[in-house]
């Protein structure tokens, strides 16, 4: 019969063949995709409040740590 989650398809052979092993690995891949959705809203968050993209935010903080003043090619007044 058909278990949730277990649709046949195990080319490296990683599905335990125990039940109760089974929902263990159940568990952990739902937690794991849990977080990686929390990590995506955060990423989102950050993008919303600081008005640049992730790339943009790592090569802004780049710029901080090596001493480069990231502000220095922007116009007087200019937000960028």
């Amino acid at each position: 019969g058909y278990y949730p989650g277990d649709i046949g398809f195990d080319p490296l052979g990683f599905k335990p063949k125990d039940a109760k092993a089974f929902a263990g690995m159940q568990t952990r891949e739902l937690q794991n995709g849990r977080l990686a959705m929390i990590g995506v809203a955060g990423m989102c968050a950050q993008e919303l409040v600081n008005h640049r993209t992730i790339v943009g935010t790592i090569e802004f903080y780049q710029k901080v740590y090596s001493g480069i003043d990231p502000y220095a090619a922007c116009g007087e007044g200019v937000i960028c």
